[in-house]
């Protein structure tokens, strides 16, 4: 991906709801906020943030108001989490704090319980503490409305999932920001969080667990904070910031998760490759940092893809290769335009990957080096040079092969003619007619090839009786059918080339 599309790339997820204001909080909001630390094995260290926008959320109430359970579902259930909430023994559950919770449906006298699982991850034993900041329920027990912030902690670890679950909750003060914001390495990165407190009221800011280097600022008078951050070389990672928003008794807070990345190299992505000005053409570059985009063709992985562009003037033959890299590369050739490309070649061969194609005068060809999966890019070669003719192969019969009379052993030969090394398989069949009884065998063979290259194979039978005393059903001396394919695999192209012979040829009873 190009630089700047990082740019304060943000990925526009409210955390608590789209628009605040009197009205919407008097509708209740529904949301399920999960900050997971890593190490957590239920969160698996991520920041996540549903609405009920983007999915379904339950709320039921058990035990006459001792155990209150909250689920979230998307539609395709790609997420899937529930929220249980217990009070101790038999006592209702209430708005106040719970601490020293355990496992809900294992808690023990005098024990809260508390569960957040999902997404198939679940804990044996937790611990934790959870505050009901809301509980209202119907005649029923039905949950009206309900909101509560939890930490647990799995198997006794000290990493926590924090978080709030709201069903139909009041919400006096609202706080609006990004979720997640990409940054790059020395580049400015910054997002504003905006408040809504009921009635109009101001509201102020603070943040906390800011990078060495950031900065929040309250922008007094108009609701609203600022964060800014030009990160250095040493700085990539992901940051989680807590903004925390206050307007006379009411505090909220939001999290926005930061995550620096090194800047990529500037022909990261196709609209920024490098022109290839002419040939012979060398360049030479640093991928550590190349990133992959979702649209990126496959060729072998296409991790730490870059990007390049070759436009001839003259049509011609062309090869692209990386000799001289450090690192396994793959090398791929395409036309078209950018989400509709077309693959001409590819080539994966370690550090000497190599491709070849006709070009055409006029014709844009774009180039993508990347790497398999398990590799991992650093310095790339690459050349563009004219490319010597498409590989051949030619495959001949002998007019004059071996016999043994004795045995009707017969030994078939030939010629393989290969433009570039490489492997010829050859297989056949031999037809030999004598006194009216036919004769067949076959035959197959492989052979390295590079120029030109004799091949023998010997033949075997189709079920005749070479050993029975019957001079008729054996291969002799004389004239045979000889019918052969052949195919020679072109390392460069990734095709094989195809090649069949026929003859008459004459068996003789000497070598």
């Amino acid at each position: 991906m190009s630089a700047q599309h990082y740019v304060v790339r943000t990925t526009l997820v409210l955390l608590l709801l789209l628009l605040a204001g009197a009205s919407q909080a008097a509708a209740g909001v529904t949301s399920l906020l999960l900050n997971s630390e890593p190490g957590d094995y239920i969160g698996q260290g991520q920041l996540l943030v549903f609405t009920d926008a983007a999915g379904a959320f339950l709320a039921t109430s058990g035990g006459e108001g001792n155990v209150v359970n909250i689920s979230f579902n998307t539609p395709t259930f790609s997420h899937w989490w529930h929220v249980n909430f217990a009070a101790p023994n038999t006592e209702p559950l209430a708005v106040g704090t719970y601490n020293g919770a355990v496992r809900a449906p294992f808690r023990g006298p005098g024990q809260p319980g508390l569960d957040v699982f999902g997404d198939g991850r679940g804990c044996n034993t937790l611990t934790g503490r959870f505050t009901v900041l809301e509980l209202v329920l119907g005649g029923a027990g039905e949950v009206v409305s309900f909101r509560a912030s939890f930490e647990q902690h799995c198997e006794g670890a000290t990493p926590a999932l924090r978080g709030e679950v709201r069903y139909n909750a009041n919400v006096p003060l609202q706080l609006t920001s990004p979720s997640f914001v990409t940054a790059l390495e020395n580049q400015l990165a910054s997002f504003d969080v905006t408040a809504a407190a009921q009635g109009g009221g101001h509201v102020s800011f603070s943040a906390s667990n800011l990078p060495l280097g950031s900065s929040f600022v309250d922008n007094n008078n108009n609701n609203t904070g600022t964060f800014s951050w030009t990160p250095v070389n040493s700085q990539a990672g992901t940051y989680t910031i807590a903004v925390q928003g206050t307007s006379g008794v009411s505090v909220e807070t939001i999290y926005v998760r930061v995550t620096v990345i090194p800047t990529p190299p500037p022909n990261d992505e196709i609209a920024d490759a490098v022109a290839v000005t002419g040939i012979p053409f060398t360049h030479v570059q640093q991928t550590a940092n190349a990133t992959t985009a979702p649209d990126d063709p496959f060729c072998y992985g296409s991790k730490g893809s870059v990007w390049f562009v070759y436009t001839p003037a003259l049509s011609g033959r062309v090869e692209f290769n990386t000799i001289g890299s450090s690192y396994d590369t793959t090398l791929s050739a395409y036309t078209g335009t950018h989400g509709n490309l077309s693959q001409l070649a590819c080539n994966w061969n370690g550090s000497q990957s190599r491709i070849r194609f006709e070009a055409n005068a006029g014709t844009t060809y774009y180039i993508m080096v990347g790497a398999p999966f398990w590799g991992t890019p650093g310095s790339l070669t690459l050349h563009a040079l004219e490319a010597p003719p498409p590989f051949t192969m030619q495959i001949t019969l002998n007019p004059f092969n071996w016999v043994d009379p004795s045995t009707g052993g017969v030994l078939v030969s030939g010629t393989a003619i290969c433009s570039a090394p490489s492997f010829v398989s050859v297989s056949g069949a031999i037809r030999q007619v004598r006194a009216g009884h036919e004769i067949r065998g076959f035959f197959s063979t492989s052979v390295p090839c590079d120029g030109t290259t004799a091949w023998q194979a010997p033949v075997y039978s189709f079920g005749n009786d070479l050993f029975s005393g019957r001079g008729a059903a054996l291969f002799n001396a004389g004239s045979a059918d000889i019918a052969l394919s052949a195919s020679a695999y072109d390392p460069i192209e990734g095709t094989y080339v195809y090649r069949n012979a026929a003859a008459t040829v004459r068996l003789r009873g000497g070598r």
